[in-house]
């Protein structure tokens, strides 16, 4: 194989994940806003799906939209997302993910005024972006399911955020 067709392969097998559907394809089910300290609306969450009259809204292909309207630095998502992970994961799941949770948490970065994370869980896979540009993507569903209990795990985020999200509220 030569090199050019060798970076071409390999772009392609990066790139792909992050083609888990068309943005015109998405329709909002469910927004809510997003607290600091139970208090400061700092952003709005949406939650997405190809056809929202479903049983089970957490099941894939769905996306999670957050935008802001503050300065958020970036290891603040990585710390938050840690700590939540760790509270709603039990411990021995929690062990064998962390090293690909730490990975795919580097990827976070500042967002100011304006500025929205998506993530998409379709394709058997997770992926993160920022303003519409991919910034990583794990696959496995183990850990897609895993990564989604921060804001919809027993113990999430923002309860209020999560029974709003679900349509519960």
């Amino acid at each position: 194989m030569t090199p050019v067709l060798r970076l071409c392969v390999v772009l392609g097998m990066t790139i792909a994940p992050f083609q888990a559907t068309a943005d015109d394809q998405w329709q909002r089910c469910q927004r809510a806003d997003v607290k600091a300290l139970k208090v400061f609306t700092v952003g709005e969450a949406a939650l997405y799906r190809q056809d929202c009259n479903v049983d089970d809204l957490l099941s894939p292909p769905l996306k999670l939209s957050f935008r802001y309207f503050r300065e958020v630095p970036g290891d603040a998502f990585a710390k938050a997302a840690m700590h939540f992970l760790e509270k709603n994961l039990d411990e021995s799941r929690f062990e064998r993910l962390q090293p690909a949770l730490a990975e795919f948490n580097q990827y976070y970065q500042d967002v100011d005024d304006g500025d929205a994370y998506t993530m998409i869980y379709a394709n058997g896979g997770l992926t993160l972006a920022l303003n519409g540009e991919p910034l990583t993507a794990k696959q496995g569903e183990d850990f897609a399911r895993a990564y989604l209990t921060i804001w919809f795990g027993p113990t999430p985020y923002s309860p209020a955020m999560k029974e709003t999200l679900l349509g519960q509220r």
